[in-house]
Formats: C-alpha cells, sequence, structure tokens
C-alpha cells in the first residue's frame, strides 16, 4: 500500500513538473508585446489587450491586438525583438455602414470567399473599415476593409477583408473576435 501511495505521488508530482514545463514553454514561444510599449508606439493610452490575429500587411503574419472605443491597433507578436518588428503597426478604425456603391464590391468579394472556401457558411459583409498602416512613425498605406462574418465547423469567425481581388491581405481575428468586434 505504501508503494501505490508513493506511485500515486510520484504521478501527480510528475504531472505538475510537466503542467509548469508546458506553460513555461508558451510562454516562451508566444511572446505577448508588452502593453507600455505599444501604447508608446500608436500614441495612445488605456489600450485594452485582445490577443492574437493573423494578418499579412505586417513584418510577419503573426500579429497581436489592442483596442480602445475608437479604434483596433494590430502589432507584430514579436514587438520585443526590436528593429523592424517595432516599427510597424496598423490602425482598424470603428466601421462605417456600406452604401450601394459597395455593391459590386461585396458581390465579387462574396463570390470569391465562398468559391473558394467551399466549407465557409452564413458569408455576411458587415460594414467598412478605414485601415492604416504606419512605419517608421509614418503613414505608408491606407485602405478600406470589409468587416466579414461567417462560419465554419459550428462557429462564428470574424475578419477584415482587403476587397481588391489584385491584394490578398486580411486580419483574422477568428471566434474571439466575433463576440469582442461584431458591433464595432
Amino acid at each position: 500500500m505504501g508503494k501505490r501511495f508513493l506511485m500515486v505521488l510520484a504521478g501527480l508530482a510528475a504531472v505538475i513538473v510537466v503542467g509548469w514545463l508546458a506553460m513555461w514553454f508558451i510562454a516562451i514561444y508566444e511572446p505577448t508585446p508588452d502593453q507600455r510599449e505599444v501604447e508608446e508606439m500608436v500614441r495612445e493610452r488605456d489600450l485594452v489587450e485582445f490577443g492574437e490575429v493573423e494578418g499579412a500587411f505586417l513584418l510577419t503574419p503573426r500579429n497581436y491586438g489592442y483596442f480602445d472605443s475608437e479604434n483596433i491597433y494590430v502589432v507584430e507578436q514579436y514587438l520585443d525583438k526590436g528593429g523592424d518588428y517595432a516599427n510597424q503597426y496598423a490602425v482598424i478604425e470603428k466601421g462605417t455602414a456600406l452604401t450601394e456603391a459597395d455593391g459590386p464590391a461585396i458581390a465579387e468579394l462574396t463570390a470569391k470567399e465562398t468559391f473558394q472556401n467551399d466549407y465557409v457558411d452564413d458569408f455576411q459583409v458587415l460594414s467598412k473599415h478605414r485601415v492604416t498602416v504606419f512605419r517608421n512613425e509614418e503613414k505608408t498605406e491606407e485602405h478600406w476593409f470589409f468587416k466579414v462574418t461567417y462560419k465554419y465547423d459550428g462557429e462564428y469567425f470574424l475578419t477584415f477583408v482587403l476587397p481588391e481581388p489584385a491584394i490578398e491581405n486580411r486580419f483574422n481575428f477568428f471566434a474571439e473576435g466575433y463576440e469582442q468586434f461584431l458591433q464595432f
């Protein structure tokens, strides 16, 4: 009986150590940008951390999001590495209503997305948002993106998509973004 107790105790200790190592590994390899650095870079205060964002406008597709009541700020997830990682970000402004003039672009986007991604259900274009990219504190790009939602595998997702067919750029906010930014 004493041996069983020691085996259970050793197993429990092993599980705790493995769990701690896994959390340590995740913390090292999944960096979170320092909020103060982000606030200093974008010149805004009291930002709220959102989490991971996948995008194509910055140096790498691994981005991180912060927001306030007016804008979403997307920065490199590896902001702490400095250099090119630390001198660029994108600002997604609060949305504006769609107009009739947006109709052709919406139809083309809907056809493209539902054709290329036949696994996507309930594809909806909700609003348009100005997205501005800054590099070295200078505005380098500005585009209008559509905020779209879709259902995949029973969950709803939110993405900001550039409607221009020649440029394949988007910011994916995943299922968490659907809940957080649906009314943004």
